[in-house]
């Protein structure tokens, strides 16, 4: 097991996005990350097209103030974490705290900006892995980052993000728990419930199967023949 206090190699670094498809369903996430199974649904593909408009290297860089850096690469090796940042917006700072960009001379504080395709959800994958972009930039550059942005494509509106230490708390035992089952192996048992039905893999992970004991019944009833 891993030590809280030694730093994750590259090899053993998990992606960022990750922490989205564990905190909606551990199962999805250990057959996405894991077992490498993946399909597309409409709601991927309108997220893919979001992420494409927003990676557009030809939109504007600056606007008054503040920079805009697109694609930002970004490592832990602390939480052993990588991935990379839609977003991370320059603004100046007095602060005592701060960032040096080559191009951009000055003090600029660091503000990640994440694009989701719909609207706030419930639980707190979407903050977590803000959150989880924040502490790379942190560790990166030493500096504080206070705050972070979701925009949502459905409602066209930016949501912000206080980074507190319990959202940080959170992360860190989320990211852990993910760390250890990637350690342990194995994939999840199917789980069957209103978080199933908008699942690009619904197809791959079958979770009707969890809530039938007769098998062949499931099959006949969508339409697959048995030998």
């Amino acid at each position: 097991m891993h030590s809280p206090t030694s730093l994750y190699s590259d090899e053993d670094c998990l992606m960022i996005s990750a922490i989205q498809h564990y905190v909606f369903c551990p199962r999805q996430w250990q057959l996405i990350h894991m077992e490498m199974e993946w399909q597309d649904n409409d709601l991927t593909a309108l997220g893919q097209i979001l992420h494409h408009r927003v990676d557009d290297p030809d939109l504007p860089q600056q606007r008054g103030e503040t920079i805009t850096l697109r694609s930002v690469p970004l490592v832990s090796h602390r939480l052993g974490l990588y991935g990379v940042s839609d977003i991370v917006e320059l603004t100046p700072t007095e602060g005592e705290t701060y960032l040096r960009h080559p191009r951009y001379p000055g003090r600029w504080q660091a503000t990640p900006v994440e694009y989701k395709r719909g609207r706030p959800k419930r639980h707190n994958a979407d903050k977590l892995q803000l959150c989880a972009e924040a502490l790379c930039l942190e560790e990166m550059y030493g500096i504080t980052i206070p705050t972070g942005y979701l925009y949502y494509g459905e409602t066209k509106h930016r949501l912000e993000v206080p980074l507190t230490e319990t959202l940080r708390s959170e992360l860190v035992e989320t990211v852990r728990e993910m760390h250890r089952l990637t350690e342990v192996g194995g994939t999840a048992p199917p789980i069957y419930d209103q978080r199933c039905r908008r699942c690009s893999l619904r197809d791959l992970c079958l979770p009707e199967l969890s809530q039938r004991t007769d098998v062949r019944t499931y099959y006949h009833t969508h339409h697959i023949h048995l030998p």
